[in-house]
């Protein structure tokens, strides 16, 4: 995806005119009650094909969908950490820049997890427990942040904590919907991402209106004891999230013994052209630089330096992205869903990167010329890129979910979400560089105007390895999956 519509995972820590996604994967309530749906990888017959499975239930979509909706929820947070890195650590923008990407690096190691989960259950458990530890993780570090946080890197300790609890819980939940697409045709697998990413939004939403509503009535160390009590619902979801106990432990022990084994068969399948080149191009359309905080720097600081945009009105740009958001899902199910992948990415990166690049009217404040107001400019740029950002994201993710291989769905996947995300922390490492060498500071955004065009414009580049996305649906996952059983 364009600059302008970049996914990253975690809590955001500072307003951008992007998309932030992420950036970006199983037992009954009570022991005599009804026995869910297993959506796990037994459900393949002798034959190599896949058995008729009911269609998920509200349960499948609840937990799958929380998940999401936490972790767009804990942007609650985000304006809270730019102003405490700003304002209480005193640092430049190409510092917080630096800080927040970084945060995101547990979203590089979800294979990691997937592998730990797989072998090495818990009471018999692969899914429950982890959920269990991802709360207590998130809770203990926003309660650390808010009381203990004294300088820059303890703050980053914190917030990579955190963000590795979401990431951890994020497998689970990814792992659950790649299972269960798998021998479905793009259009069901759509359908789930849309849903669940759709959830995504709703807490990315209700996480933008009182991020800025909250900074009026506490202060940000407060703002993140009270982001600590949303991880504790990973708690309660781990007790109603479908996870079929492990009772062979002969079974267990083997599954650790093929670790390497499946490592091996990993990068075999990671290195097929059909999955490394559409792989390869994801991380390179996410590895173009990025704007990072410097927005966050431009709207807060007040006049001249920047646009003096009060902490509410920053909530408001985020929540009309929020909103637009969601449209730009809502719109893809509706109306995109069965369109090949390399169109939508190709004008949607073209569309996106135009929009970006509509920001320099912004920051040269040619629309007070044109009889614009500065407020009323980023809210209706903020809408119409999310959309559009949103549009091109959305590809990606269905795209990820469609490369993976019979019987490695969930490590796959999570693979190539973490390259994506890796490819975002990349984009943000190169644009805080850009940002220090064009002297971009809390004290001088003279070449601002430079660092957004070099940002916007770099952003199309990747285009011209669009060949490298497959021009359909892959279907990789029996066609790779017979290969594999040929060989063997």
């Amino acid at each position: 995806m364009s600059n302008s519509a970049r996914s990253s995972r975690g809590s955001s820590s500072q307003v951008q005119t992007k998309i932030d996604v992420a950036s970006q994967e199983h037992s009954p309530l009570l022991v005599d009650g009804p026995v869910l749906p297993d959506y796990n990888l037994g459900s393949v017959s002798a034959g190599g094909k896949l058995d008729k499975r009911p269609p998920p239930d509200m349960n499948f979509y609840f937990c799958t969908s929380w998940v999401l909706f936490l972790e767009g929820l804990s942007g609650i947070s985000g304006l809270a950490v730019s102003y405490f890195y700003k304002n209480t650590l005193k640092v430049d923008p190409a510092m917080l820049t630096t800080v927040s990407s970084l945060t995101n690096l547990p979203w590089t190691c979800k294979p990691i997890y997937g592998f730990i989960s797989d072998a090495f259950p818990i009471g018999g458990y692969r899914r429950k427990p982890y959920l269990f530890i991802a709360g207590v993780m998130g809770f203990a570090s926003w309660v650390a942040m808010s009381l203990l946080v004294t300088g820059v890197w303890s703050g980053f300790t914190c917030m990579l904590i955190g963000s590795t609890a979401i990431a951890i819980a994020n497998v689970i939940s990814e792992a659950i919907i790649v299972e269960r697409s798998k021998g479905e045709p793009q259009e069901f697998a759509s359908h789930l991402q849309s849903v669940v990413w759709g959830a995504a939004s709703i807490g990315g939403l209700i996480a933008s209106f009182l991020s800025g509503y909250l900074l009026k009535f506490m202060t940000d160390r407060q703002g993140f004891l009270l982001v600590s009590v949303l991880p504790l619902s990973l708690i309660m979801l781990a007790f109603i999230t479908p996870d079929k106990k492990v009772t062979d432990r002969a079974a267990a022990e083997h599954e650790r013994g093929q670790m390497r084994h499946k490592v091996q068969q990993l990068y075999r399948t990671v290195m097929l052209p059909e999955i490394f080149y559409p792989t390869a191009f994801i991380f390179i359309l996410n590895a173009t630089p990025s704007t990072g905080s410097a927005w966050f720097y431009f709207y807060s600081s007040k006049p001249p330096l920047g646009l003096g945009f009060s902490a509410e009105f920053l909530g408001s740009i985020n929540v009309v992205g929020s909103v637009f958001n969601l449209a730009g899902v809502i719109f893809f199910q509706a109306f995109l869903k069965r369109v090949a992948f390399r169109p939508i990415l190709i004008w949607g990166t073209i569309v996106s990167t135009a929009l970006g690049l509509t920001n320099l009217i912004l920051v040269f404040h040619w629309n007070r010329a044109w009889g614009i107001p500065d407020w009323f400019f980023c809210l209706g740029e903020s809408a119409i890129q999310s959309v559009v950002g949103w549009v091109a994201t959305m590809p990606i993710i269905v795209m990820a979910s469609r490369l993976c291989p019979d019987g490695m769905e969930g490590t796959m996947y999570a693979l190539i979400m973490s390259v994506n995300n890796l490819g975002g922390i990349v984009g943000s490492q190169v644009g805080a560089v850009l940002c220090t060498y064009l002297g971009v500071s809390a004290t001088n955004l003279d070449n601002f105007w430079l660092l957004v065009f070099i940002s916007n414009a770099s952003s199309i580049l990747p285009l011209l390895l669009i060949g490298w996305v497959p021009a359909g649906d892959p279907g990789l996952t029996e066609k790779l999956g017979e290969e594999d059983e040929e060989r063997s």
